[in-house]
């Protein structure tokens, strides 16, 4: 996987940023996260370091904030080697887990653990940022992960990408693929959807996700999600759901907290049916709705 792997430098004036990617394809098509290319997107320039010290500008092809998943072009992608991208659905608690890419600029840098979680749901970025925050139904290891690691690739014992490496916990913050400190919590978005994303991403410049078309609030109670508004006309009022209906599962899938249901919708895509558990007035209830659309 290191002829795959590279290291992505962002400089915008004095200031940068720095993550890791691989290559998607022979044309030059490089993934990584949104949030380490994300400063380009204004202005910035993009460097990007192969394996063997060549160096190549790049630009941004298209990026996701929603899914933290962005793909950018290499200005020069002669003798590229594509990763070998696998299936993550297959992805099992215990598997070997290895992680590639540049932690603290320390390119082409290996580390190993096992998948810890699948499925897990996690909330990344400043929720009060331009971008928002994104919402993964992540693949967690233990795997070392620090800043600089992301958006490089995660491998299962087979050499094959089973996640892009986007998050980690540290001991006093909560999910942020800024953060540096591991302490052997991190996570990675499954590559299944990394790739269908990427693909959007090259054909568009954007991608789109998927919506009920209302506003959840956890209660601390554990035992649903509100729905605090639900807009006119949108999925939600359409399958007949009402503002304080409160969800408690999705495809028979129980939701505890805000990000169980959002990141449930996000592993959909728009146009999707689903099917949504919720109590009104102390009585249970079930509906089918049809998943709209959002671009992000």
């Amino acid at each position: 996987m290191l002829p795959s792997t590279v290291t992505i430098e962002v400089s915008v004036g004095s200031e940068g940023e720095l993550g890791s990617g691989f290559v998607l394809d022979d044309d030059g098509r490089i993934m990584t996260n949104n949030h380490v290319v994300a400063d380009a997107a204004d202005g910035g320039s993009i460097m990007v370091t192969f394996s063997d010290g060549h160096r190549s500008r790049a630009e941004i092809l298209g990026r996701s904030p929603s899914y933290d998943l962005a793909v950018i072009q290499v200005a020069d992608h002669a003798g590229l080697h594509p990763a070998d991208l696998g299936d993550s659905d297959r992805t099992k608690v215990g598997e070997p887990a290895i992680a590639i890419g540049s932690p603290l600029g320390l390119g082409g840098t290996v580390t190993e653990g096992i998948v810890s979680a699948i499925d897990r749901p996690v909330a990344v970025g400043d929720p009060d940022s331009s971008d928002g925050q994104a919402y993964l139904n992540a693949i967690q290891t233990d795997a070392p992960i620090n800043h600089g690691n992301s958006g490089g690739p995660l491998v299962n014992g087979d050499g094959e990408v089973i996640g892009v490496d986007s998050a980690i916990l540290t001991g006093s913050s909560s999910a942020s693929g800024q953060e540096s400190g591991n302490i052997g919590i991190g996570f990675a978005i499954p590559i299944n959807q990394a790739r269908q994303i990427a693909a959007l991403l090259i054909k568009d410049g954007h991608a789109t996700y998927p919506v009920i078309d209302a506003t959840v609030t956890s209660d601390g109670s554990d035992s649903g999600v509100r729905l605090s508004k639900v807009v006119r006309g949108g999925a939600a009022d359409e399958a007949g759901l009402r503002a304080d209906d409160v969800i408690t599962a999705i495809d028979g899938k129980r939701v505890a907290e805000s990000e169980d249901l959002i990141v449930a919708i996000r592993t959909h895509r728009p146009g999707d049916v689903v099917r949504l558990e919720f109590r009104r007035n102390g009585s249970s209830h079930t509906v089918q709705v049809r998943l709209g659309s959002k671009r992000g």
